[in-house]
């Protein structure tokens, strides 16, 4: 199964890079997270699926030219996959170029997402994953 969860959180990843945020990968009840990004209005923790495409609109509208760019996927067996992403963007208000480097570890189910946590320093999502850097 967990190559499965490989390829679906792949998938996950080209949709995004074109734009779809379509909720289809997604279980009814999922779980998200954004964890250390140091301000709250960048951080949080939502459930289910009107809250999660709230949280990821929100955060959306931020930027500029957001790319997200997986670099790396691990498969942390049975049910998790971790990402490590590069994000690029332009801040929509002051304009000046962002370019940071993210953990996400993503926890399926029967081909569904049913936690993602985003962490904004990879080394803390490296160590949620049970990893050392």
């Amino acid at each position: 199964m967990s190559e499965e969860n490989v390829e679906t959180v792949r998938g996950l990843y080209g949709l995004w890079a074109n734009g779809d945020l379509s909720a289809d990968h997604f279980d009814p009840e999922v779980e998200y997270s954004r964890i250390g990004a140091g301000t709250p209005d960048m951080e949080g923790r939502w459930l289910g699926l009107d809250d999660l495409s709230t949280a990821m609109l929100d955060y959306l509208r931020a930027f500029s030219d957001l790319r997200i760019e997986p670099e790396r996927i691990i498969d942390l067996g049975g049910d998790r996959v971790l990402v490590l992403s590069r994000q690029t963007a332009s801040g929509k208000q002051s304009g000046v170029p962002i370019e940071h480097e993210f953990g996400d570890v993503f926890t399926l189910r029967d081909g569904r997402v049913v936690r993602l946590e985003s962490y904004w320093n990879r080394a803390d999502a490296i160590r949620a994953a049970g990893l050392s850097e």
